[in-house]
C-alpha cells in the first residue's frame, strides 16, 4: 500500500512538473493592460525574467497623427524557438473605450504568436476565422477631415475650507495635422487660480492668470532633416508677462533616420528667435518693454530598447543682444534592467539659470513668496529621484486575483 501510494504521488508530481515545463515562457513587456492579455492566453506561461523565457515579447508605443496610439509588437524566439521573430503593429484610435483598446491589443497579440505556435503541440488549440463581410463600407475610408484632428478641454476645481477656499478654472483647444510631409499644431491654454486665506488678525488673497497660444508649422525635407515655423504668444501674472510673443524658425537634424523613431532617435535642432515682451510691473532693468532675439540648440535622446529605455535631452539658450544672459537645462528619464530581477530608475532635471529678465523690480513681499503670486530670482534650479527594485521568487506571473 505505501509503495502505491509513493507510486501515485510521483507520478502526480511528475506529471505537475512536466506539465508547467512543457508550456511555452513568455515574457511580456507592454505599456498596457499586459494582465488582460494574460489571462486570456492561459495555455503560455508568463515569466517576470526575460532570461527565463522561450519567447520575448516587447511592445513599443507611440502617438500617431489621430491623436491614438500606435502599438508594434516584437516577438524575438529563444531555446526550441531560436532565429524565429515576427513584428506586428496595430493602431488605437482616440475614440476607442478602454475595453474596446485592450480587445484590439489582445488580438493582435495572439495573431503575431500563431507564427511561433504553429508545428508545436499547441496549434490544435487555435482558432482561426476570417470575416468575409467589411465592418467598415469601401466608400467610407474617405477622410473628410483631411487628418485635421482637435481636441477641447476645461476643467473646473473647487475646495473650501473654515480658513482656506480656492478655485480654479482650466481651458483649452488644441488642433493637429499629421503627414508624411508635414506637421501642423497649435495649443492653447487658458488658466485662473484664486487662493483665500483668514488668519486670526490677516487676510491673503492669491490670485494667478495665465493665457498661452502656441502653433508650430515644420516640413519633412529628407530621412534625417527638417525644418519648421514656431510662434506663441502669453499673458501671465506670475512671470510678470503682461504680452509676450515669440516668432522662432528651426532646422532639425536626426543622426538616425526618422522610420526607426519608434525605438531610438538622436537630434539636433537649432533655433533662432525673435521676442518682444510686455511687462506688467518694470523690471531689474528697468524695461516695460523689450524687443530680444534669442538662440538655442536642442540635442535629444530617446531609446526605448529591451534593457530599458532612456530619454534625455538638452537645451542651451542665449539672447543675441546680451549672451550674458543664457540658460542650459538637462533632462534625463532611465529605465535600466540591470540583471536578473534588478530594476534602475533614475530622473532628474538640472537647469542653470541666468536669464531672467522678466522680474519685477523691488524686493518680494512674504506674500509673494508664500503664495507664489510671482516668480522669485534664482541661480539654479534642479530635481533628482533615483529607485531600485528587485524582485525574486516565483518566475511565473500570469494569474490576477483582484478579491479582498
Amino acid at each position: 500500500m505505501k509503495h502505491l501510494l509513493l507510486t501515485i504521488l510521483i507520478n502526480v508530481f511528475l506529471i505537475k512538473a512536466y506539465s508547467q515545463t512543457d508550456k511555452i515562457k513568455v515574457f511580456l513587456s507592454c505599456n498596457c493592460d499586459d494582465s488582460y492579455i494574460k489571462q486570456n492566453t492561459l495555455l503560455l506561461d508568463y515569466v517576470r525574467d526575460r532570461t527565463l523565457s522561450d519567447i520575448e515579447v516587447f511592445v513599443f508605443d507611440i502617438s500617431n497623427a489621430s491623436g491614438g496610439r500606435n502599438f508594434t509588437f516584437e516577438y524575438k524566439g529563444k531555446n526550441d524557438f531560436q532565429n524565429k521573430e515576427n513584428k506586428i503593429s496595430t493602431n488605437i484610435t482616440q475614440n476607442l473605450t478602454f475595453n474596446e483598446a485592450r480587445e484590439v491589443l489582445l488580438k493582435t497579440y495572439k495573431m503575431g504568436m500563431v507564427h511561433f505556435l504553429q508545428n508545436t503541440v499547441f496549434q490544435n488549440q487555435v482558432d482561426v476565422s476570417f470575416n468575409d463581410q467589411m465592418d467598415i463600407p469601401q466608400e467610407m475610408s474617405f477622410d473628410q477631415w483631411k487628418n485635421w484632428v482637435f481636441e477641447i478641454s476645461g476643467s473646473f476645481n473647487f475646495e473650501n475650507e473654515e480658513s482656506i477656499n480656492e478655485e480654479e478654472y482650466n481651458v483649452g483647444f488644441d488642433i493637429d495635422r499629421v503627414t508624411e510631409m508635414w506637421r501642423v499644431r497649435s495649443y492653447f491654454r487658458q488658466r485662473r487660480a484664486v487662493k483665500f486665506f483668514s488668519g486670526d488678525e490677516e487676510n491673503f488673497t492669491s490670485e494667478r492668470n495665465s493665457t498661452y497660444f502656441s502653433g508650430s508649422l515644420v516640413k519633412s525635407i529628407s530621412d534625417h532633416f527638417s525644418t519648421g515655423i514656431f510662434g506663441s504668444y502669453q499673458k501671465d501674472t506670475f512671470r510678470n508677462y503682461k504680452s509676450f510673443f515669440n516668432f522662432s524658425p528651426a532646422l532639425e537634424y536626426n543622426f538616425i533616420p526618422y522610420n526607426e523613431v519608434l525605438t531610438r532617435e538622436i537630434t539636433l535642432a537649432y533655433k533662432l528667435g525673435y521676442n518682444f515682451y510686455e511687462y506688467l510691473e518694470e523690471t531689474l532693468y528697468g524695461f516695460l518693454d523689450q524687443k530680444m532675439f534669442n538662440q538655442s540648440l536642442t540635442l535629444n535622446l530617446r531609446f526605448r530598447e529591451k534593457w530599458g529605455s532612456i530619454y534625455s535631452y538638452m537645451v542651451a539658450s542665449q539672447f543675441l543682444d546680451q549672451p550674458d544672459q543664457n540658460r542650459l537645462t538637462l533632462n534625463n528619464n532611465i529605465n535600466l534592467r540591470i540583471v536578473r530581477g534588478l530594476s534602475l530608475r533614475i530622473s532628474g532635471s538640472f537647469q542653470l539659470i541666468r536669464d531672467q529678465i522678466n522680474l519685477p523690480k523691488g524686493e518680494a513681499s512674504i506674500e509673494d513668496l508664500l503664495l507664489r503670486q510671482r516668480q522669485i530670482s534664482t541661480n539654479y534650479q534642479n530635481r533628482i529621484s533615483m529607485g531600485l527594485s528587485y524582485t525574486f521568487g516565483s518566475i511565473f506571473n500570469n494569474i490576477v486575483n483582484t478579491r479582498l
